[in-house]
């Protein structure tokens, strides 16, 4: 399989899923899904913008969707999850053009930083030229070029009854925060217990933060804390927390690895997507995809994509490749 085929068919299934997530979020569009997991807002915006980047109209109605829901959203959390450049450029990219839209004098005022920066700015979407008569301003600012932005504002806001949506419920009731996403990894977790360094993987916040937040939650009797060897662990009362939410137990929205899962599958995109890959050899392109394994392997497997990581050599490393990364578009569907 070529790696455009590969792109192509893992493209179609991830947008489809990206589409129904945002749908249940609040996004104009259709979907017959009702998923009982509670997303991570910010990891699946930003997974969203990369993934954009192949479909202008899901890029634009996550940033009209944005606009209208900023407040609910941590943009220190947003900025925590970014991976690397790329990542940031797209964050902060976003973020200007709602602060500009709210306030155009903001935008005026950083007009110069990328002529400053002297980088090169280059196109947003793959399928657009990278020359544009008039692009827009709060993107290029930050190395992007894209045609300007009319907002749809087709968006709601989330519908909080909503097991997807249980993040922003959270955050209605213990404020946007560390302790909100504590809670949210807990109730949603089948551990018994975890660790400090455990919730603050899936929090987003430093480990200085989310230990404040335990602490104090733990202080006020939110959360149970039991040592194991020479380490603090913390569980929850999930039959008591289903009663102050209206909820039985079992209906508590799932807990799933999206800061592993989704960072890693943007590795993937941008990897496929780049132009340079497409002219290697066999040989080199297997290498390529072994190294790019080998970084995001524990992404994979705390994901539960780890099986088979690096059998074979060679070019025959292909096929694998082809495989885990299929697997890792399987595991955005588990459990619908």
């Amino acid at each position: 399989m070529s790696i455009s085929a590969l792109r192509d068919d893992l493209s179609e299934q991830m947008l489809a899923f990206a589409w129904d997530e945002w749908a249940q979020m609040g996004v104009l569009a259709d979907t017959g899904r009702a998923d009982n997991w509670a997303a991570d807002p910010e990891e699946l915006l930003l997974f969203t913008l990369e993934l954009g980047r192949d479909d202008p109209r899901l890029f634009d109605e996550s940033l009209d969707w944005l606009l209208l829901n900023e407040r609910l959203l941590s943009t220190q959390r947003l900025r925590n999850v970014a991976l690397d450049a790329e990542d940031r450029a797209l964050v902060d990219a976003a973020l200007a053009w709602t602060a500009g839209k709210r306030s155009p004098a903001t935008l005026r005022r950083a007009g110069s930083k990328r002529a400053r920066s002297g980088q090169p700015a280059r196109a947003l979407f793959r399928t657009s030229p990278a020359e544009i008569a008039s692009p827009e301003e709060s993107f290029l600012q930050h190395g992007l070029i894209r045609a300007p932005i009319a907002a749809s504002k087709k968006s709601r806001a989330p519908q909080l009854a909503r097991p997807i949506n249980f993040a922003f419920r959270l955050r209605a009731l213990l404020g946007i925060g560390a302790r909100a996403e504590t809670i949210r990894t807990l109730l949603g977790t089948d551990a018994r217990a975890l660790s400090v360094q455990q919730i603050a993987r899936s929090a987003a916040y430093a480990k200085r933060n989310v230990q404040e937040a335990v602490s104090a939650l733990h202080a006020a009797g939110a959360i149970e804390a039991l040592s194991v060897g020479n380490e603090r662990h913390y569980s929850i009362d999930k039959q008591r927390w289903a009663q102050l939410l209206a909820l039985d137990a079992a209906q508590l929205p799932r807990h799933r690895e999206w800061i592993a899962l989704l960072g890693a599958l943007r590795r993937i995109i941008r990897w496929l997507a780049d132009p340079g890959n497409e002219q290697l050899s066999d040989y080199m392109r297997a290498s390529r995809a072994r190294e790019l394994v080998e970084e995001i392997a524990p992404s994979l497997q705390a994901a539960g994509v780890g099986a088979g990581l690096g059998a074979l050599v060679g070019d025959e490393y292909w096929a694998e490749f082809v495989e885990i990364a299929r697997g890792a578009v399987r595991v955005l569907w588990m459990g619908r």
